[in-house]
């Protein structure tokens, strides 16, 4: 009986053999014999206990600087159905928009301070006030150290009080605070803790030393959060979105303090705190037109229809051109031939429509569609007065001086400017990051232009996307054109490497040389960063007709790179052309860097000055909602603890 069983496992082995021999044989195309594991098992044997290897640094820098491989190969074409996604795939950090966590407030006081000495009364009592850790009087924690120091150094005198009253300038300053929601701010954020109101301050302190001394300390805490906010936001920008990489200039709390207590006119530093540029003045115009309006305009409802083609005719166009010119999207002047055909939708009414759909965040169609009719007929102040909070919050995180020439990029709106002495000299669309692997916002400056860049696959690419048909077909990259470096630096043909053999740490670098369908494009704008973000061509433009342009994984896409090539380096066209047409890969340094500003507004005035809404792409806008929720709640916990007795 064993010797039986024996016979047919002998038997049934051979089978096995034969019949994986032959799959063996198909799958290899019959090329090479195959392993005698891989006849048993269809594949080659696993390496164990493979040593581990330094990671190959190649793949991590611009290639095109340290293997460039020359003119454009004439054979080479990309094969169809290719997709490279994305030529840097970025890691996404999810949409990124954590719970806000307020700086942490201490106590403005130091226990320390009760072994010393005041000189008068009032003094004392500030003295006396500033020594206990039972204050509710908090600050962060730089602005803590800037107001112990700063009353300490002058014996403990008061800032904002004088003959047992508050002083004309601390009037000043709380006159300044009670009107700070004309910049986008609470008025509540900065009334001293303690006081009920702006008014009747006199009545609130009782001309108590103690309350006056509380309300002194007080003051001097709110008016350095107030200069904290007018001069840098009262968000940390880093701790709204995990893609924002960006550091307000803040002024100084020491400095700021040294500059409100001495100055005859602390009220009038505290306004030339805000932001200078010019967006932030239209937006704070716009912010005082909207509130100003207190109830909607009576615009009578549009009605629902057959969207109409420009040419032809509606019913509704004379109700739609009145509110176009209501809403100063059309001059008020009526020329004849509307007059002669007033229900004809030209294309003066279709234009006048792509701006109002740009300005309410509408597609920008130019037609009478559904959602404009429903966006034409309801009110969308308080949208608009929210948005322009937002973004005048988001302007005083940008830095006070962007350059004399500088490019300024704008996700929501999908667009790249460059300005140059406050002048709009070139704009093009773009192509930004997805919700999940969302572009950063963060500031840098451009120093090279690539012309022709070969691309160096990043290795997330080569394994996740390209390693599976490599297994199945070994010569794939070779059929694409691209080059397979080895550790030695090498190249070798990608049919030689056994891509079976390999995990997810692969020794080999891979590179796609310059030629058309390039994952880069024809240029490449370099400004580096620790995002790994770069600017670039890309030979998907279709994708530029799209009204939604968030598709990469973080770089940004130009839709017109030899024109913006042009306006960075200061050539005419023609050598541009040349240099591109010729194919050749080179790297070619700007004279002169230039600053590029990758930001997020929601709200811009366009060239014209008017201003136009974008959607929330990333959902930050909604974040900077719940953040404010979340600190006024924190705010009304304060003001109800009364430091003044009456």
């Amino acid at each position: 009986m064993p010797k039986l069983l024996l016979k047919l496992s002998v038997a049934a082995l051979a089978l096995a053999l034969a019949s994986q021999g032959v799959l063996a044989e198909t799958y290899y195309g019959g090329k090479r014999k195959p392993g005698f594991f891989e006849s048993i098992f269809g594949s080659p044997a696993p390496r164990l206990k493979r040593p581990p290897r330094k990671p190959y640094p190649w793949w991590k820098k611009n290639s095109d600087v340290d293997i460039i491989y020359g003119s454009r190969s004439p054979e080479f074409k990309t094969q169809p159905g290719f997709d490279y996604d994305d030529p840097e795939p970025i890691p996404g950090l999810g949409m990124g928009n954590p719970t806000y966590i307020a700086p942490k407030l201490l106590a403005v006081a130091d226990p320390a301070f009760s072994k010393l000495t005041a000189a008068d009364s009032q003094s004392q009592a500030i003295l006396a006030e500033l020594s206990t850790l039972k204050s509710p009087i908090r600050s962060v924690k730089d602005e803590r150290q800037a107001i112990l120091d700063h009353y300490k150094s002058t014996g403990f005198k008061p800032i904002w009080t004088a003959a047992g009253a508050p002083s004309e300038r601390a009037k000043a300053v709380l006159a300044l605070a009670a009107k700070t929601s004309e910049e986008g701010l609470d008025p509540l954020a900065y009334l001293p803790a303690g006081l009920m109101s702006f008014d009747n301050i006199q009545e609130q302190l009782a001309g108590n030393p103690q309350n006056l001394a509380r309300f002194d300390i007080a003051m001097t805490a709110a008016i350095l959060k107030l200069a904290r906010h007018m001069s840098a936001g009262q968000f940390e920008p880093n701790r709204l979105s995990l893609y924002n990489d960006i550091t307000p200039e803040r002024v100084g709390a020491a400095k700021a303090l040294k500059v409100l207590a001495w100055s005859p006119f602390p009220d009038a530093y505290l306004s030339d705190l805000a932001p200078k540029h010019a967006a932030y003045n239209a937006m704070k115009v716009e912010l005082s037109k909207l509130r100003a309006t207190k109830v909607g305009l009576a615009y009578a409802k549009i009605p629902n229809g057959k969207t109409p083609k420009v040419g032809g005719k509606d019913p509704r166009t004379p109700a739609l051109r009145e509110r176009m010119i209501a809403l100063s999207f059309l001059p008020p002047a009526q020329s004849e031939a509307v007059a002669a055909a007033p229900n004809k939708f030209d294309a003066a009414l279709s234009k006048a429509l792509v701006q109002f759909q740009k300005s309410v965040g509408v597609k920008p169609s130019g037609l009478l569609d559904l959602a404009t009719v429903k966006s034409l007929n309801q009110d969308n102040r308080t949208a608009e007065i929210q948005r322009l909070v937002y973004n005048m919050e988001r302007l005083r995180w940008l830095p006070k001086n962007l350059g004399t020439k500088y490019v300024f990029v704008n996700q929501p709106a999908y667009e790249v400017r460059v300005m140059d002495k406050s002048n709009e000299v070139w704009r093009s669309n773009v192509i930004v990051g997805r919700a999940l692997t969302q572009t950063s916002a963060f500031h840098d400056e451009i120093e090279t232009v690539v012309f022709n860049p070969s691309w160096g696959v990043p290795q997330s690419i080569i394994v996740n996307e390209y390693l599976g048909k490599l297994r199945r077909d070994p010569g794939y990259l070779d059929k694409q054109g691209f080059k397979v470096v080895n550790e030695q630096g090498k190249v070798v043909s990608s049919r030689s490497v056994n891509w079976g053999a390999y995990g997810n740490q692969l020794p080999f670098a891979v590179q796609q040389p310059p030629g058309e369908g390039n994952a880069l494009g024809e240029l490449k704008f370099l400004f580096p960063n620790k995002h790994d973000i770069y600017m670039h061509d890309t030979p998907t433009r279709k994708l530029f007709a799209e009204t939604t342009r968030a598709f990469s994984h973080g770089c940004v896409r130009v839709q017109n790179p030899r024109e913006f090539a042009r306006i960075l380096l200061g050539w005419d066209a023609g050598k541009v052309d040349q240099e591109t047409d010729g194919g050749k890969s080179q790297s070619v340094k700007l004279r002169k860097k230039v600053p590029v500003h990758i930001t997020y507004f929601t709200a811009w005035p366009d060239s014209s000055g008017k201003m136009a809404y974008y959607g929330d792409i990333y959902g930050r806008d909604e974040a900077m909602e719940k953040a404010l929720v979340a600190m006024a709640a924190v705010r009304g916990t304060v003001l109800t603890q009364k430091l003044v007795q009456n």
